[in-house]
């Protein structure tokens, strides 16, 4: 094999072997690994999760702490295979992992508890435009100036979580946001939607299984001229009117 390769390398041109040395240099140099400080905020994660749940080893088994684990390759992670910097993040449904269901059983999450999320530890991912944190079971976020800093972050999704009515407004400060998840959050009542006003490269917003009972179109919200999907199925709507601003 050897001496066919030896061969037919004899028969390349200079101009041809200048070809093949610029495209395995692409190839050497072009793609990189995982930025280091981004791999720390996802460690950080993991060990947030140890904090919450003391069967956290089963739950991100790739996320591993040395110098040959290349957490572009970690689940539930994507990066720019150029850059190296971490686009999107899966971290959602993080207690249903297939090794939980099949060590514990469907009884383990009976008794799921409800538990806050630390968002400053996203402080890191400074190309993040995808993250999804549906399904965990979290009931409020801390230190929320870590999701108004991803200035890229066009794509979110909270659904199926707990949260209350204050988290709003402070959505509302990522104003990079094209699509906004807010499926199933036990919100109730009337949604506050003049707190997303900045929004104005929302494309679609998803209310939808909150329980509400009035949503009013403000006029300010004229703002929002990109939102063309405003998802309100499966609730309870009693009114829904427009409101004059004043």
């Amino acid at each position: 094999m050897y001496f066919m390769f030896k061969l037919s390398m004899k028969r390349l041109s200079s101009k041809d072997l200048m070809w093949v040395f610029m495209l395995l240099l692409v190839q050497i140099c072009g793609s990189k690994g995982c930025i280091e400080e981004e791999k720390m905020g996802l460690l950080e994660f993991k060990a947030f999760l140890k904090l919450n749940d003391e069967n956290a080893d089963f739950l991100l088994p790739s996320w591993i702490n040395n110098n040959i684990s290349e957490c572009c390759n970690w689940e539930r992670v994507i990066c720019n295979p150029t850059t190296g910097r971490v686009e999107k993040l899966f971290l959602n449904d993080i207690s249903q992992h297939p090794l939980l269901l099949a060590y514990y059983g469907l009884n383990y999450y009976e008794n799921d508890k409800l538990w806050l999320l630390n968002v400053s530890i996203f402080l890191h991912f400074k190309e993040l435009y995808h993250l999804n944190l549906s399904d965990n079971s979290f009931d409020g976020f801390i230190g929320n100036e870590g999701l108004s800093s991803l200035k890229k972050l066009e794509i979110l999704d909270i659904s199926g979580n707990e949260f209350d009515k204050s988290l709003i407004k402070s959505l509302g400060a990522i104003t990079s946001l094209k699509i906004l998840v807010l499926r199933n959050i036990k919100l109730g009542g009337s949604f506050p939607i003049q707190e997303l006003a900045s929004l104005q490269n929302l494309e679609m917003l998803d209310l939808s299984y909150n329980n509400l009972e009035t949503f009013q179109l403000v006029q300010e919200l004229a703002s929002l001229r990109n939102l063309k999907v405003l998802d309100l199925s499966n609730n309870h709507l009693e009114s829904f009117q427009l409101v004059q601003a004043i």
